[in-house]
């Protein structure tokens, strides 16, 4: 056997060389084996767990969609449930119902409602300082002389001034609400305050003598005269109230009997009264009473 250069001989080389391969094939085979089974078994927990992680984010997600649609759902049908009081005139009423959605709604509706709630509110005191604003200009009407009062303007700022009242739902000054809001409407009302103005200054022109001794009658005239009338008297209901307060305001006229002035005005008031109210008619005043005077009746049964 030939030996090579360095004194080996050939086939002990291949044999040593051969002996270091299967040695590192047989490392290789049992790192392959280790690092196969660690990536299976990691594979084996990771993938069901991504797998299971994944479903329950996504059961999640679509119940979180399906809450968030009935909400919405409820939402719309309160609306629905509400929604003569949502439309309803008086403002303070509307009011109420967007204060108790801007609490009790669920998120995404909340703010919403609480804007709607800024919303009434700053027309509501818009309205308020509009009213405030017309009345004091019904005062100053009422400090002329009729045959300086601009008739035209003088419609206008009542007409005004009715929208505004009705707008916000306005009740009189010492007037309780309970009972304005159960019993009372605009034609009832109207024909109560004519009534009383009329049988007032009838009593006070028929007066035996000085005005000044019915010191009630002539405070609540201007009671009716500044306050309680306003935004329910026709235009000439109004110039007949200006004629008699301008007599009532004359010097000297509260410690003399009443004059014929305040006879002839006293009699234009009433024949005034009886035509606003012959038009107006009972029926209507029935009718319009009606159903507020059953409410009371159901709630007791």
């Amino acid at each position: 056997m030939e030996e090579d250069a360095g004194g080996n001989a050939p086939g002990h080389v291949t044999g040593a060389a051969e002996l270091a391969f299967r040695r590192y094939e047989a490392r290789l085979g049992f790192w392959k084996v280790v690092l196969g089974t660690f990536i299976v078994g990691l594979a084996g927990v990771l993938i069901p767990g991504a797998v299971n992680f994944y479903t329950a984010r996504s059961e999640n997600l679509r119940k979180e969609a399906e809450l968030e649609i009935s909400q919405q759902e409820a939402h719309q049908q309160y609306i629905k449930d509400f929604l003569n009081t949502g439309i309803n005139q008086d403002i303070e009423l509307r009011i109420r119902f967007a204060d108790y959605f801007a609490n009790l709604s669920g998120p995404g509706q909340e703010h919403l409602w609480k804007n709607y709630l800024e919303q009434l509110k700053s027309l509501r005191d818009d309205n308020r300082s509009k009213i405030n604003a017309l009345e004091e200009r019904l005062v100053e009407f009422k400090k002329l002389p009729p045959e300086q009062i601009d008739n035209a303007e003088f419609d206008r700022v009542n007409r005004e001034l009715a929208w505004a009242n009705a707008e916000i739902g306005y009740v009189p000054t010492e007037r309780s609400t309970v009972i304005a809001s159960a019993v009372s409407s605009p034609i009832a009302r109207k024909v109560q305050l004519y009534n009383e103005t009329t049988n007032l200054v009838e009593r006070l022109s028929s007066s035996s003598g000085p005005l000044g001794d019915h010191p009630d009658d002539l405070a609540r005239f201007w009671d009716l005269y500044r306050k309680d009338l306003i935004g329910v008297e026709s235009g000439d209901f109004a110039r007949a109230m200006i004629g008699i307060g301008r007599v009532l305001n004359a010097p000297g006229a509260l410690s003399a009997p009443p004059g014929p002035e305040l006879k002839s005005l006293a009699e234009e008031l009433a024949s005034i009264s009886r035509r606003e109210l012959a038009s107006v008619g009972q029926v209507s005043i029935m009718q319009e009473q009606q159903p507020q005077l059953q409410a009371p009746l159901q709630q007791q049964q």
